[in-house]
């Protein structure tokens, strides 16, 4: 005789939902600007997803316009440098 058996798999998938100005927004896609690797077969794929839903949400990309957080990021540095924005407020203590 046939039986049959129901079962069921619980997932918990745990996400975080971040805010960010327009600016920070901005400033993530210039960072992740230069991030190296392959964009399906390494840990970039997760940036990759990252720049699509900014993309998605209307933020501009790091070659989109002159004043955008990139152009601030010095080319010769080893590693993530940016170099200070002429606009910056400079706080003394």
């Amino acid at each position: 005789m046939a039986e049959a058996q129901k079962i069921s798999k619980t997932i918990v998938e745990h996400k975080i939902n971040l805010t960010l100005s327009i600016e920070e927004a901005e400033t993530l896609m210039a960072v992740g600007a230069k991030i190296g690797g392959d964009p399906q077969h390494s840990p970039r794929k997760h940036y990759a997803a990252v720049v699509h839903a900014l993309t998605k949400a209307g933020v501009r990309t790091y070659m989109q316009g002159n004043d955008h957080p990139f152009k601030y990021m010095e080319p010769n540095h080893r590693g993530l440098y940016f170099q200070n924005s002429p606009t910056a407020r400079r706080v003394t203590f």
